[in-house]
């Protein structure tokens, strides 16, 4: 995928997004409406990450402080390198915002993203026990900013 390109999503890229939301397994399957308003957030990092014109991937995240949570990440599909373009980008600003690391939780079901984040570097902090619907675990997890 060597003409993806990640920058900050805009108004026309929210349908895409939502759409991917809707069709990636494990993610926060925010409406149209909810990712509007990320746009518009001053603690929020949003990015997208495309190619040819189409949404490939997004990251959306917020910032208090030190601290950047990621709140949800997908791409279109597995093993491209739009993840990890996503996240490297996501690092970046984070790092550019003053933050020391990244934390998210992860579906102790969804053994491939728990691999993806482990060779970006993250490591588990924490387990909220049958979190989510399906009865799964959330593992917690940070990702330390150098």
């Amino acid at each position: 995928m060597n003409d993806l390109a990640v920058r900050p999503a805009e108004t026309g890229d929210i349908e895409a997004i939502a759409a991917l939301a809707q069709a990636r397994p494990y993610t926060a399957k925010w409406s149209a409406r909810e990712l509007s308003y990320e746009l518009d957030r001053l603690d929020s990092v949003f990015l997208v990450g495309g190619a040819a014109g189409k949404v490939r991937g997004y990251a959306l995240a917020r910032v208090a402080e030190k601290d950047c949570l990621l709140l949800d990440l997908a791409a279109a599909s597995d093993g491209g390198g739009c993840g990890r373009a996503l996240m490297s980008a996501l690092t970046r600003a984070a790092m550019a915002r003053g933050c020391a690391r990244i934390s998210f939780e992860v579906s102790a079901a969804n053994e491939r993203a728990l691999a993806f984040y482990a060779k970006a570097g993250a490591h588990v902090v924490g387990r909220r026990p049958k979190f989510y619907n399906d009865g799964s675990d959330a593992v917690l997890m940070d990702l330390n900013i150098p």
